[in-house]
């Protein structure tokens, strides 16, 4: 099984291409409790149901729904790197936002790259390709920058306003558009080094004409990422992907309580209108088409 839906909303059922031959985690039972954010209990009911479907895979490239969802990534990467302990590994984690709020109990999908990065076996995430104001000085209120300080995630922003790079954290980090993609290529292909790779995708980082998200989307060009993605697996042992950021309905729980909560900061945090016509729908499909072919043959050669 090397490629798995985890079934958490809808976002796939007019998809069929992409369904067809995976493997399925049945679980929008859970999706308006994880959706946004999730309390430990509905966390550790998908844990379970994870860790059941794929006792006897290897490597895999699981798409998961909605950027709702990203904080289902840190299950996934914890499977991965308890696969091979004794072998350090590199988190490469794609998308518009940082992701390294602090939230407790539980996880937020915009809390879960800082948890990440103290996980056994991870022995860092560099986060790319951001273009969200969450990047700016005055956005950073409640972000958990001692993962940063301490050399556990480094953030490569695309840009950063008219900012040639950004001091997070007392580092200076250069944007990607200020290094050029050879020059950051190199770097982070010498930041990870000999590290097996784990990538993890949120499609809000794509321009509008490459993908349809719920989110505020970056600017980056599907083909850039492609290149990015072929240049840094080449000559790795890739451990498993993730995909998230197809746009869907979204339903919001557990109880009355946690929905409306959740509302409020989508409403907040979210476009208000969500593109879900034929249209969208076909643009995250062919999208998820030329990332699962990207990813899938480094999946299969490491199983």
């Amino acid at each position: 099984m090397s490629t798995l839906i985890l079934d958490l909303d809808n976002a796939f059922d007019l998809q069929p291409d992409l369904v067809s031959g995976a493997g399925r985690i049945g679980a929008r039972d859970l999706g308006p409790a994880l959706r946004l954010w999730s309390r430990p209990a509905a966390l550790d009911a998908l844990e379970t149901r994870i860790r059941e479907a794929m006792a006897d895979s290897g490597p895999t490239l699981v798409f998961a729904g909605s950027g709702d969802f990203h904080h289902v990534s840190a299950l996934l990467i914890r499977r991965a790197a308890e696969m091979s302990p004794e072998r350090g590994m590199t988190v490469l984690h794609v998308d518009n936002h940082p992701d390294w709020v602090r939230f407790s109990p539980g996880m937020h999908c915009g809390s879960w790259a800082a948890r990440v990065a103290r996980f056994s076996g991870v022995r860092q995430v560099i986060s790319v390709a951001m273009c969200s104001p969450d990047m700016e000085d005055s956005a950073r209120k409640g972000a958990d920058l001692s993962v940063v300080r301490e050399g556990l995630l480094t953030p490569f922003p695309l840009r950063a306003g008219a900012k040639e790079e950004c001091v997070v954290a007392g580092r200076r980090i250069p944007t990607i558009e200020t290094l050029g993609d050879a020059l950051f290529l190199e770097l982070v292909d010498r930041m990870i080094g000999t590290d097996d790779l784990y990538i993890t995708i949120d499609k809000d980082v794509l321009s509008p004409l490459d993908a349809v998200t719920n989110w505020d989307q970056g600017d980056l060009r599907l083909d850039r990422l492609i290149l990015w993605l072929s240049t840094l697996t080449d000559g790795r042992r890739l451990r498993g992907a993730d995909i998230v950021g197809d746009a869907s309905p979204p339903t919001y729980g557990p109880g009355l309580f946690s929905a409306l909560l959740k509302r409020v900061e989508a409403g907040l945090d979210q476009p208000s209108r969500i593109r879900l016509d034929a249209e969208s729908i076909g643009i995250n499909a062919a999208a998820n088409r030329r990332l699962r072919d990207c990813l899938l043959p480094h999946i299969r050669r490491a199983a």
